[in-house]
């Protein structure tokens, strides 16, 4: 929508430059300007010398349709630690498993139950403990948030979070009930770093998400400054808001890339992050001067 609103904005712009409308030619771009600051990544900063590397792939599984032939190469290229697909499907992972050589992803969250609508899975390649989740279905939210503690072999431990609130335009308060308890989990577990990946349903510009990804590092990927769009894939209209995402706390981001695979309206997001480390070499699991 922010894309749709500045091409609306530049092409009005145009009309009053044209007509030699200087002085509303000039506000009207100033507020366009202020208008992009909320929709600005946060940029890495600190000191953060990168350790071990951790990728994270985040998807959309289109409700479990996601091509499992397609997935299975952007797994074989990206050689991710941790899968995070949202609107998953028991299917899934079967189907992955034959299109795969070797599946290599043994460890997981619980087991769907809804056919894949609603379900988020996180699975792993490496040991890992499922923890409460963030927000269940049984608490009001139409959405639940599974959280597990990664045992990363070389780097230690890391906490992920599959995030997917219902969208606010169908369900407001069940969207801003799950971010708030989002946010809360996050700032009772600050012992580990924390991955957050999933589909938010909103952009950044948006308050609401702000809020409880303030103080993480941004993990999706980017055009210059602005976050690169997710959604709508693979139809008609051409993809214009920046709707999943990847935050990132205690980690430094070492690079981010946008893939496709058929059968999603969303593109997943392959994030290559790096463990924090101090000066001398030893991780220190409560660092956050990587952000």
């Amino acid at each position: 929508m922010l894309a749709v609103l500045g091409v609306a904005t530049l092409a009005l712009n145009l009309v009053l430059v044209l007509r030699h409308v200087w002085i509303p030619a000039a506000v009207l771009l100033v507020c366009a300007a202020v208008s992009l600051v909320p929709a600005l990544q946060p940029v890495a900063g600190g000191a953060c010398a990168p350790g071990e590397p951790v990728t994270v792939l985040s998807l959309n599984a289109g409700r479990g349709n996601a091509d499992p032939s397609m997935a299975a190469d952007v797994i074989i290229a990206s050689a991710p630690d941790v899968l995070v697909p949202v609107e998953a499907s028991e299917a899934m992972p079967r189907s992955l498993g034959t299109a795969l050589p070797k599946w290599q992803y043994h460890h997981r969250t619980g087991f769907v139950v809804t056919g894949g609508a609603v379900d988020t899975v996180i699975f792993s390649r490496h040991p890992m403990r499922s923890e409460a989740a963030a927000a269940r279905q049984s608490a009001g939210a139409l959405l639940e948030v599974p959280v597990a503690v990664i045992d990363h072999p070389r780097a230690g431990r890391i906490r992920v979070a599959g995030i997917h609130p219902v969208p606010p335009t169908h369900g407001p308060a069940s969207w801003a009930d799950t971010l708030s308890t989002v946010e809360r989990r996050a700032g009772q577990h600050a012992d580990l770093p924390l991955v957050l990946a999933g589909d938010v349903n909103v952009t950044r510009t948006h308050p609401g998400f702000r809020a409880p990804a303030h103080g993480f590092s941004e993990a999706s990927p980017a055009f210059g400054p602005l976050a690169t769009v997710t959604w709508p894939a693979n139809g008609a209209v051409p993809a214009f808001a920046a709707i999943d995402h990847v935050p990132v706390r205690g980690l430094g981001v070492m690079d981010s890339a946008r893939i496709a695979v058929a059968g999603t309206d969303h593109h997943g997001i392959v994030a290559k992050l790096a463990f924090c480390r101090w000066a001398t070499g030893r991780r220190h699991p409560n660092r956050r001067g990587c952000l």
